[in-house]
């Protein structure tokens, strides 16, 4: 008796189980499209203008809204785009990770290792990914992105991946930003460079985006 017990509430927790796997989920989002616009052109030093070459950042036609800008400090340049993804509890929908940086006419993708204290110099750094592209007839360049789920960064695809499927099923939000930095250098001493560029850049960009962008739903957190 006991047994048929235990059987019974196992079945029917199982078919609670696939019944909420293959239910429609009613998701929301949790940043306003509109709002990602609200992005300074100005971040401390570096002014920025709208609009980024397309070889160099690759737009994805999965993005619901974006903005892509290119900043520059004195000499120094560097490519931002900013990109909402929603409905990402669609598949057709969500991020291509081969948009993430151009692979076109490119010899030699490099991985690097980068961290950077996105919260301020007093933060922990956070390993972020980066790659040199080796292009022809091009310079090179430095790309270094992170996905964004709220205020909560991810510099691991797998991670990203398990947390995005985790709001979706549990929080039932289906958004997230993706942001890319791009800097051209000239040859491989000029990498370091580029990723000191890309760092004094990144924690502004940022605390902009928290300000600015990350707009909550009203009694979500």
């Amino acid at each position: 008796m006991k047994i048929g017990w235990r059987l019974a509430v196992t079945l029917v927790l199982f078919g609670l189980g696939a019944l909420a796997l293959n239910m429609p989920l009613s998701v929301h989002g949790t940043v306003e499209p509109a709002s990602l616009h609200a992005l300074p052109a100005t971040l401390g030093s570096w002014t920025g203008t709208d609009g980024i070459p397309e070889e160099n950042l690759p737009s994805d036609p999965n993005e619901k809204s974006v903005v892509r800008r290119t900043y520059r400090n004195g000499a120094q340049i560097a490519w931002v785009s900013v990109a909402l993804f929603a409905g990402q509890n669609n598949d057709a929908r969500r991020a291509s990770v081969n948009k993430i940086y151009p692979q076109r006419n490119v010899s030699i993708i490099e991985p690097l290792s980068f961290t950077v204290p996105l919260n301020g110099p007093s933060a922990s750094p956070v390993a972020l990914p980066a790659v040199a592209l080796h292009q022809q007839d091009a310079p090179r360049l430095v790309v270094v992105y992170w996905h964004q789920i709220g205020r909560q960064t991810f510099g691991s695809e797998y991670r990203f991946r398990l947390a995005l499927t985790r709001e979706i099923l549990f929080a039932r939000r289906a958004d997230s930003v993706l942001v890319r930095i791009a800097v051209p250098t000239t040859d491989s001493s000029g990498t370091a460079r580029a990723l000191e560029t890309a760092s004094s850049l990144a924690p502004m960009l940022y605390a902009a985006m928290n300000d600015s962008i990350t707009v909550r739903v009203a009694g979500k957190s």
